[in-house]
This record gives C-alpha cells, structure tokens and sequence, in this order.
C-alpha cells in the first residue's frame, strides 16, 4: 500500500515549466491511500496527476505532508525524511518514454540493472524482453521499432531494477487501440506475477474500466473521489465528479411527473427556449424541484430511421449540428429540445451515413439517465 498526504504550491513560473499543470499559479493538495493492484490516478490534463507520481518518485518536492511505500517512509516533511530517488524502489515510466536513442533495445533495458556482472545483467534483461514479448528487437535501436514495441522496452526498463512500486504516466497516450489492449493484459499479468503495485496515470475513462483495482478522481490539484473505478466512472453523485469522468450531457431541468408504480418520473430539461422531456428513475424528489440530470455520451444510441418498437424509453428526435473526429471515436452534437453530445464509433458514422443537418433519433434507457445530488 502506498499513503499519499502531500501539498505543493506551484508559482507562475513553475506552473508553465511543469508538464501538464495549467497557466498561472497552482495549488496541488493531493490525498489518498492506494491499495495493492493497480491504481488510476484520474482526470483532466492540468490536475496534478504527474505531479503527484513525480513526488512519489522523489523528483518534485512537495512543500510538506508524507509519502509511504508499504510501511516506509519515503517523504515526511515533518521528520524532514526525503529519501533520494535510487532509495525510493520506484519503477517510472512516462509518456514520452525517454529511450536511449544511442542505446539498442536490449542495451536500454540492461541499463537498468543494477547489480550482478556482465553476463547476468543481459540475462536479466533478456527474461524481461522474453516475458514482454519484445526480446527480437535487442539489436535494434528505438528508432527501428514500433510504438507498441517501444513501450514495452520502456516497461522492461522500468521492470529491470527490481522496483517495489512501478509509476507510469499516461504510457499509452501514442498508439494504437490493438496495441493498447494488449499492454494493458501485460500489465495485469506484471501485476498478477511479479505482486507490483502500479499507479497508472490517464484521462482515459475505457483505459481507467479494463485496467484499474482502484481509481482515485483529480479535479484543480485536489481529489475529488476515490474508490473502485465503475463505482467512481459509473454513478457520479455530483455535477463535480461528473465532470471530471466525462459525463457529458449535465442538465437542469424540473420534474414534471411520477410514476411509482412505473418507478420513473418525468423531468423537463431546458436549454434557452427550448425543453426536452426525459423519464429518469424514480427518486425521492416531488414534482415541481429542480434537479439535475446526468446522461454520458456513450449511453446514447443513434439511429437513422425512427424506431418504433424498444425497451429505451426516451426516443428523441433530433438533427445533427456537429460531427468531429477524437481519436478512435467521433463525437456528435444533436439539437433534440437541448443539445446533446453522443460517441459512436467511426464505423457507425460510416455505416449509418452521418452527416451535419441530418435527421436522426436517439435511444436512451431510463436508467442511463441519472440525477446529481447538489
């Protein structure tokens, strides 16, 4: 287990020279306690996630708080504890992977080895390569391999030092959805093994579901939430947490009607002149107070053709504003009453002709539909 009570006040000047931290000043007051497996350190870019992995690893001093590994103390402003980084045990890799570019693969990963003579430092590094599948790319130099065989080499690396704790920040940020699957089952089975907690780094909501034990939810340099990663990404309670787990579609609105023996309501959700009506489950709330409504983007079905017979309940006829590409998915923004922001996949887009100015309809289950506590 690793306990984490740090705080870090960061100046202007400091902010912009530090990776992934927002303009101007910057508070980092960072708080959790992660179990054994593999915890997601989660959120936007800027809310002190790799900095909180770079203070754990002994690169970035926090101004006070501790830092424990398994009972020992790394860091306590207190005891004015500040173990050097080749004390800490700590396996870091980040997105850049910061290679070796003179070095062949197998020569960046024996340089981590740290003890032991010639011959049975290359052992060690070719059974890593070997487990990672990566030990035919020895000879070669980083910039002969590929993306996902790079990553590996890195995480190998990281592996070489026989590290107690192994920290990646956001490793998997450059390649391919194929390729990332499969990293990430590498890195249950390094986990499952070889018994080496991970803290994992992203802003990746499907990364943070297929690979965490724990998720611990950054919002402005504070944690917002923690516990197990469908409990966190799957329910959020609050407009906050919402945000900070990609719950796109956040809106206001009254409810209008219940049903107890349907177990829904009807809540009226408005944006500008325009309203939309949508049966959400039943609550405690009456009719007449205004709640807040939360549906994720991903939740929403798209269909060309009017559907008349399915088990959704809120069928929403709409037209298509905008249509973007982001990353492996696209992202469209419907007017239906309010406008909403749906994901589908590229092949969906194709296969259902989307374009701007179309006439769709939306499918969402009641269910899928949640409200927020203030």
């Amino acid at each position: 287990m690793i306990a984490v009570r740090i705080k870090k006040e960061f100046g202007e000047r400091e902010a912009q020279g530090e990776e992934h931290l927002p303009h101007g000043a910057f508070r980092l007051e960072a708080e959790f306690d992660a179990p054994s497996g593999i915890t997601i350190l989660f959120g936007a870019s800027g809310s002190g996630k790799t900095s909180t992995i770079k203070a754990i690893a002994g690169i970035l001093k926090p101004d006070s708080g501790l830092i424990k590994l398994n009972g020992n103390t790394l860091f306590d402003s207190e005891l004015r504890v500040d173990r050097p980084i080749r004390e800490r045990g700590v396996g870091l890799v980040f997105q850049n992977l910061a290679l070796f570019p003179h070095m062949t693969a197998l020569g960046n990963v024996e340089f981590a080895v740290r003890s032991g003579a010639r011959d049975e430092r290359r052992r060690r590094a070719l059974e890593l390569m070997e487990r990672l599948r990566i030990k035919h790319t020895a000879p070669r130099r980083p910039r002969d391999i590929s993306g996902g065989e790079a990553q590996r080499v890195a995480l190998a690396r990281a592996l070489a030092s026989r590290p107690r704790l192994l920290l990646l920040d956001e490793p998997l940020s450059a390649i391919d959805e194929a390729t990332k699957q499969e990293i990430i089952s590498d890195l249950k089975m390094i986990n499952r093994d070889l018994r080496l907690p991970v803290i994992y780094v992203t802003h990746n909501r499907d990364e943070a579901v297929s690979l965490g034990d724990y998720l611990v939810a950054y919002d402005a340099g504070r944690v917002a939430a923690a516990g197990e990663p469908l409990e966190i990404l799957g329910g959020a309670v609050n407009a906050r947490v919402a945000r900070i787990t990609g719950v796109e579609n956040i809106f206001e609105g009254v409810v209008v009607k219940r049903d107890a023996t349907a177990g829904t309501m009807t809540v009226e959700v408005r944006d500008g002149g325009d309203t939309c009506h949508l049966e959400v489950p039943l609550g405690k709330e009456h009719e007449g107070q205004r709640v807040r409504v939360a549906v994720r983007s991903g939740d929403i079905l798209i269909a060309a053709e009017e559907l008349l017979r399915t088990s959704a309940r809120n069928i929403l006829p709409g037209h298509i504003n905008v249509l973007e590409e982001r990353g492996t998915q696209s992202i469209v923004r419907v007017r239906s009453g309010v406008t909403w922001t749906v994901s589908v996949t590229r092949q969906a887009v194709k296969e259902l002709g989307l374009v701007p100015g179309q006439r769709i309809w939306m499918a969402i289950k009641t269910h899928s539909c949640y409200l927020l506590e203030e």
